[in-house]
């Protein structure tokens, strides 16, 4: 006979191929689309600035003219808001401003000193602060976007009081010194704690809870059906099949989900103890497991009810972009959400990634505080925890009332002969291969 061979059946061959290609080409426009251009992207990092109350009784009024200059020059890429010292500090512990400009109290007097008939001159130096838990991009983009900012408020104060007395023209030495009035400095508001990988470690802390929720589902969910006879499981060469056992889908779904919770804490043990071996520390280890291993159960319930809409093969799909693609560049937790295009801030919202890498973030570089983002990534996990638990347990549940939707094994020509000859294989000729 001329059965075609099912390996070059085109339903064998034709839809894996499909995939990986439409794979191949949304991974890059997901990952460099957010990432290969964000100071073009840049629009809206929160920026402090500080003006300290003026000193030495001094009508020049520099301090007003830049801080007026760097509002005006910020653009669309920042978002300037004036505040104080305490503002800056309650702004840096919450998390909420990429950095800050500080222009110091002498700053007046000081350009005073650099006008014609001082006695001495200083310098004065406008500090720029950096949020050190936002990591090392978020602070370079902060530093590059603002530093032509401020040297152009330089520029346009020292045209400015040169330009202020026009009855003689100053010494070349004022000229000299106006042309760059004031210099610029940066460094972080608090520096990070030792071992913190320039604020990414963070990112990779949650990066791992994520995955070990995502990739723990795709290895319970295999295990578990091997182990209930639904597919064979394979070691190498050794394959094994076991008894098949009837269970509904629903229940099925409950123990691999109960398999999963187990073992999440034991999980988020061993996660902190290798990051405690490599120096990592935290403001409250406690919390810091309870939330890893909430963010573990929380994540894999997810992937385990798209699983069981899905199937593993579409499942796998949407998981990987979902909980990993889309989620990676919009968590801010390498490239700042300002600093990617719009897509990404609005799927933010709805990627638990983001608010995963927030309460991480708090609990590793902002003393567990609470308004630093650890509150909203509990009610998040929460959320997100609950409505997988609750799509998983209402999808199978739908499924098993559809006779069709059945995952018992059904004979294609029951109780009769196939066209290759032999007996169509029954459940009690399904035995462990050994």
């Amino acid at each position: 006979m001329n059965a075609r061979r099912p390996l070059a059946a085109r339903g064998t061959w034709l839809a894996p191929i499909l995939l990986i290609v439409c794979l191949a080409a949304v991974l890059p426009a997901v990952y460099l689309a957010g990432t290969v251009d964000p100071r073009g992207h840049l629009r809206n990092l929160p920026v402090g600035l500080v003006i300290e109350p003026q000193t030495g009784m001094t009508q020049v009024g520099a301090a007003e003219s830049v801080a007026t200059g760097i509002e005006d020059g910020a653009g669309v890429a920042l978002a300037v808001t004036r505040m104080s010292h305490d503002d800056l500090a309650t702004a840096i512990r919450e998390d909420r401003v990429a950095g800050a400009v500080v222009i110091p109290a002498d700053f007046d007097h000081s350009i005073a000193s650099l006008l014609p008939g001082a006695v001495s001159t200083t310098v004065p130096t406008v500090t720029i602060l950096t949020n050190a838990g936002d990591g090392g991009l978020s602070n370079g983009l902060l530093v590059a976007t603002l530093t032509p900012v401020l040297h152009r408020a330089a520029d346009a104060l020292g045209d400015q009081l040169l330009d202020s007395d026009t009855a003689t023209a100053p010494p070349a030495a004022n000229v000299a010194l106006l042309s760059q009035p004031f210099d610029i400095v940066s460094r972080p508001y608090e520096p990070l704690p030792d071992h913190a990988g320039m604020g990414t470690s963070a990112f990779y802390y949650s990066l791992i809870l994520v995955l070990l929720g995502f990739i723990g589902a795709s290895l319970v969910g295999p295990l578990v059906d091997s182990a209930l006879g639904f597919i064979p499981s394979e070691i190498g060469p050794l394959v094994a099949r076991r008894p098949y056992t009837a269970i509904s889908r629903r229940s099925t779904f409950l123990g691999k989900t109960a398999i999963l919770v187990t073992a999440a804490p034991l999980a988020a043990a061993a996660v902190q103890l290798v990051a405690a071996l490599l120096g990592v520390t935290a403001a409250d280890w406690i919390t810091l497991w309870l939330y890893s291993t909430a963010v573990i159960a929380a994540i894999g319930t997810s992937a385990l009810a798209v699983f069981a809409a899905l199937g593993p093969g579409f499942g796998a799909l949407v998981n990987t972009l979902f909980f990993v693609a889309l989620a990676m560049v919009s968590s801010g937790g390498t490239v700042p959400l300002e600093a990617t295009p719009a897509f990404f801030g609005w799927f933010s919202e709805i990627s638990p990634f983001r608010h995963i890498i927030d309460g991480t973030r708090s609990l590793l570089y902002f003393d567990g505080d609470a308004t630093a983002g650890l509150r909203s990534a509990w009610i998040s996990v929460a959320l997100g925890g609950a409505l997988g638990f609750l799509l998983g347990l209402g999808v199978t549940t739908a499924y098993g009332r559809v006779h069709a939707f059945s995952r018992h094994p059904r004979d294609p020509v029951p109780d009769r002969i196939t066209a290759t000859g032999h007996r169509p294989l029954d459940h009690s000729d399904i035995k462990e291969n050994r």
